[in-house]
């Protein structure tokens, strides 16, 4: 047979900012990955010898291991214990890699059976009714007689439809070995979503489960985000009818299906079935059976949707993503296409006194590195979430440490070496308190949109935790301005390359505790970033993604994983998030940006990740459709939503400022007709709890007048000059003053 030359695998490279800004965390109650979330979980099963216990089940399901698959909760799961302290939970190899207990084993120690390799090879593809009827996967390997459940009819498999099909090459996928979890990125990857979304929309079952929170003394590919858990009861006919012809779908024919989508191993109702070895199943002896569900993880090439079915071009060069640096210690986390075989014997990490601690640990540990990575304050709590997780890797990109995103023996040895405290220093005193505003209506304003921002930020004391954001575009400035208002900062603009004389003053005026560049290196250069870190004491950051959706859904994930409020709105234009940015910062919630009729990967991923209560769309259908917005009300803890929206910019803001109490200190008024006045407004308006109202230059309109008149507040803080906000409209806003 010969075989025909193929392209490589495609390179795909990912920043430190742009996988900073894709950072999951596990919550409480965790919420399905899929296209629709009306199943709240996987059906009742019968309880059998393997089940754990209600104690073991609800610790485990609080990580977000909805499937509770590992058999023991840890005292601690986010502290690894030393070598010595650990037990060693594997005496011996195992008959198969996903019956490895504890951390994954040194390429070293892998049998050799596990790491065969298949090479690309021409073939007629089969159509979907051959490999339904083929004698060697599950359902003709007679395997589904060995699981629990009804036996199932020939009418019982008729009733499951026919699976996917496309035109597919005549040359199969290389099938690469068996790979191992050896890092701790907990992000979904596109070719596991993309493989999820297919399958779970095809089959009528669109709940399905994806990354999760790492813990110690596992390896599962769920910690990489390349693991799938897709409900299904196997003592329901219906749905064990769906398992078994979907495991048989996959694996018949050598696995030539599972080749075209990266498949490495599936686990279905007691059986387990791998690449390296396609020809047959096993019994599986894990903690949990899977009769709740089919576990199906991928390959580093199938994780990233680099395999025929989605490109139709044939892996021939495998990826074989993650190697660690040192010897039984994380791997950085997946930064692109890696053509190199993991190296065996590596040297031992450098030594510290403190354990490996990892994500969503809560501890003294945690609060010591927060202390070194430069966290004064109420956010030096101990916590390590996303906040610490971003300030973590950034750190370690800044030193040349392993990009691991975890607190492991390097990163521990380079900071005690650099003069890490033992004991978490004192917070500093509490800042002096705001001097009341002085009554009536004062304009603030400057030569441009940055003098502006700087001349508001003066408002501030000094001490707070600061915003830049560039100035030639709204998105990245709205979320910026609402995660301001939450924490009683300034938000500040830049140019893209070049950092304004006036943002540079205000920076070293402000002595700010904390500087969050928000924007990708797209919006805010790197020379703009050193320059800032050039001003200041105090820790630089930077939140950005690959574009506005992904800019908003990083800075949205610094909430938390339990937000009690989300602000949406359309991210092809201003108006409504302008108003919403200060009742975002009012009550301590994000903003996040959609598309009309969609949400945009990276917002559901936030939103996901932040686990909010309940969402208030900002806009009307026209902005955001009713179908976005009843996606957004199932994504919520309570499936609480609310609409704000009036017929124009103008309604809007005055429609929000309607929730706002009467005779409050402050009302933000900007022109309606541009943006950045009005978006350094917007964090003013957040800290001052009150809200942003929007009027022309020269006119004030009805709804805006209705809502001054109701709220009657102490003062109206005017931006902007008088070119953008006329002095006959200053002269009438006096009369709305209380």
């Amino acid at each position: 047979m010969r075989l025909q030359p193929l392209r490589q695998g495609l390179v795909v490279g990912v920043s430190a900012v742009a996988l900073v800004a894709a950072v999951p965390i596990a919550s409480a109650d965790p919420v399905p990955e899929g296209t629709s979330v009306t199943d709240a979980g996987p059906a009742p099963v019968h309880a059998d010898e393997h089940e754990h216990s209600h104690a073991d089940i609800a610790g485990l399901q609080a990580l977000g291991d909805p499937f509770a698959e590992g058999l023991t909760l840890p005292t601690d799961p986010f502290v690894v214990p030393g070598e010595s302290e650990s037990d060693n939970l594997v005496r011996g190899i195992p008959q198969s890699p996903m019956d490895w207990r504890g951390a994954p084993p040194d390429p070293g120690q892998v049998p050799q059976e596990w790491l065969v390799e298949q090479p690309a090879t021409d073939i007629v593809p089969s159509t979907g009714a051959e490999l339904m009827s083929a004698d060697d996967g599950y359902i003709g390997g007679g395997f589904a007689d060995l699981g629990a459940g009804p036996r199932l009819t020939e009418a019982d498999l008729m009733s499951v439809p026919a699976p996917p099909t496309k035109d597919l090459p005549n040359t199969l996928d290389a099938a690469p070995p068996w790979q191992y979890s050896y890092s701790c990125d907990p992000n979904n990857k596109p070719g596991m979503v993309a493989f999820a979304n297919l399958v779970s929309s095809h089959y009528g079952k669109p709940t399905w489960y994806g990354s999760r929170a790492c813990r110690q003394g596992d390896n599962s590919q769920h910690y990489e985000g390349r693991a799938v858990d897709w409900p299904m009861n196997a003592y329901n006919p219906s749905e064990k009818a769906i398992g078994d012809a979907v495991a048989q779908w996959i694996t018949a024919n050598n696995g030539e299906v599972a080749r075209r989508f990266g498949v490495q191993s599936i686990i279905w109702n007691r059986q387990s079935w791998y690449l390296y070895k396609p020809g047959s199943w096993h019994p599986y002896y894990g903690a949990s059976p899977h009769t709740d569900h089919l576990h199906i993880s991928f390959s580093w090439d199938g994780a990233m949707g680099r395999t025929s079915w989605w490109d139709g071009t044939p892996v021939t060069a495998h990826d074989y993503g993650t190697c660690r640096v040192y010897a039984a210690q994380y791997a950085p986390r997946y930064q692109g296409f890696n053509g190199s075989v993991c190296a065996t014997g590596l040297p031992s990490a450098p030594y510290s006194p403190n354990p490996v601690v990892l994500p969503g640990a809560n501890n003294n540990y945690v609060r010591q590195a927060q202390t070194y990575l430069g966290f004064t304050g109420t956010d030096l709590d101990g916590s390590f979430g996303p906040m610490t997780l971003q300030a973590l890797l950034n750190y370690q990109a800044a030193k040349s440490l392993p990009w691991t995103g975890v607190l492991d023996n390097a990163t521990w040895a380079f900071m005690i070496a650099a003069g890490v405290p033992p004991e978490p220093t004192p917070p500093p005193p509490a800042p002096e308190p705001e001097p009341e505003p002085a009554p009536g209506v004062v304009r603030i304003s400057g030569s441009n949109r940055y003098s502006t921002a700087a001349e508001l930020a003066s408002t501030f004391p000094t001490g707070k935790q600061l915003f830049i954001t560039v100035g030639g575009d709204y998105p990245d400035a709205l979320t910026a301005a609402a995660r301001a208002g939450s924490l009683g900062g300034p938000v500040l603009l830049t140019q893209e390359t070049v950092l304004p004389d006036v943002t540079r003053d205000a920076i070293k005026a402000l002595k700010p505790s904390r500087v969050t560049i928000v924007g990708g290196t797209g919006s805010i250069s790197g020379s703009v970033l050193s320059q800032v870190d050039s001003l200041t004491t105090a820790p630089v950051v930077r939140v950005g993604g690959a574009d506005r959706y992904a800019t908003a859904g990083a800075l949205a994930k610094t909430f938390g994983n339990r937000v009690d409020v989300l602000y949406v709105a359309t991210g092809l234009d201003y108006p409504d998030a302008l108003a919403g940015a200060a009742r975002a910062g009012y009550n301590d919630g994000p903003v996040l940006l959609v598309k009309p009729d969609s949400i945009p990967d990276a917002t559901l991923s936030a939103i996901q990740a932040i686990n909010p209560y309940r969402v208030v769309v900002l806009g009307g259908p026209s902005v955001v459709s009713d179908a976005v917005a009843n996606q957004l009300k199932d994504l919520t803890r309570s499936g609480n939503l609310q609409r704000v929206a009036g017929h124009n910019r103008y309604a809007t803001a005055a429609e929000l400022a309607k929730y706002y109490p009467n005779g409050l200190d402050t009302v933000v008024v900007a022109t309606g007709q541009a943006y950045p006045d009005a978006l350094s407004g917007a964090a003013r308006a957040g800290d001052s709890h009150g809200p942003v109202l929007l009027v022309a230059t020269n006119t004030i309109f009805q709804p805006t007048k209705d809502a001054l008149a109701q709220l009657n507040p102490k003062r109206i803080l005017v931006i902007g000059g008088t070119e953008v906000v006329s002095t006959e409209v200053e002269t009438l806003l006096q009369d709305y003053v209380g």
